[in-house]
């Protein structure tokens, strides 16, 4: 993994925090319901937070040349 790809890695983490620490701040506001209020803020900004992390983090991969193998 390169430099480029470690920030993404870190910069992903700290938007999952975000992501929890805004989805408890939501539910504790609604205790009578708040798992189904937490798992719905959280779902909500979670998954599109991974599938663009896993995108940034294939873009940045570097390129290695191809390993041909003899017979």
């Amino acid at each position: 993994m390169n430099f480029q790809q470690q920030i993404a890695v870190v910069a992903m983490d700290v938007a999952l925090l975000v992501e929890l620490c805004i989805s408890m701040y939501f539910a504790q506001k609604n205790p009578e319901n708040f798992t189904a209020v937490f798992f719905k803020c959280f779902l909500i900004m979670v998954i599109p937070t991974l599938i663009l992390a896993r995108i940034v983090i294939k873009r940045l991969r570097s390129r290695e040349p191809e390993i041909e193998t003899s017979s």
